[in-house]
């Protein structure tokens, strides 16, 4: 290259590569936005769990605070988790936020196994009184149940969908 003109840098709108650092991206119109197709009901439970990233959380810095020998029934209801329940909780959590939020394609698997999981807990906890070591209230039993049901729901509508149209 000679004399005025810089050497292109292969970053312009001439190269197809998208916007430069420079460059603003383009807002979707109204059109475009309309004829994105909405996420799957699967996914959206994938990412309820990440309510369970944030009550597991929330419990074990709590723990950790206040000694992880704490009568659960000290804490407020709803909050009422064994130290083991919270970590159960917080580890599903991560794994269904993650899944949720930046691998959807994982999201039928991850509700499908996070449903048979916590019918295990649910069952154990209403048949025996005590789930995998986790000691569960009446709310808790209640509370378990209720997510078993919409996982399945959602996990079994998303696999029917997917093998009829397979």
């Amino acid at each position: 290259m000679t004399g005025d003109h810089p050497a292109k840098s292969g970053s312009g709108p001439d190269s197809g590569s998208g916007p430069g650092p420079d460059e603003e991206r383009r807002a979707p119109t109204d059109e475009e936005l309309d004829a994105t197709p909405p996420l799957p009901l699967v996914v959206w439970a994938a990412r309820c769990a990440s309510y369970f990233l944030a009550l597991g959380g929330i419990m074990l810095v709590s723990y950790a605070v206040y000694g992880f020998d704490t009568d659960p029934n000290s804490f407020p209801p709803g909050f009422r988790l064994n130290p083991l329940q919270a970590l159960v909780n917080l580890v599903w959590g991560a794994a269904g936020s993650l899944i949720g939020f930046f691998r959807p394609r994982h999201a039928t698997a991850f509700v499908l196994a996070f449903a048979a999981f916590y019918t295990v807990v649910a069952g154990f906890g209403t048949f025996e009184g005590s789930a995998l070591g986790m000691q569960l209230g009446t709310s808790a039993k209640i509370f378990y149940w209720v997510v078993v049901a919409f996982a399945w729901a959602a996990g079994l509508n998303a696999l029917l969908r997917r093998s009829d149209t397979g």
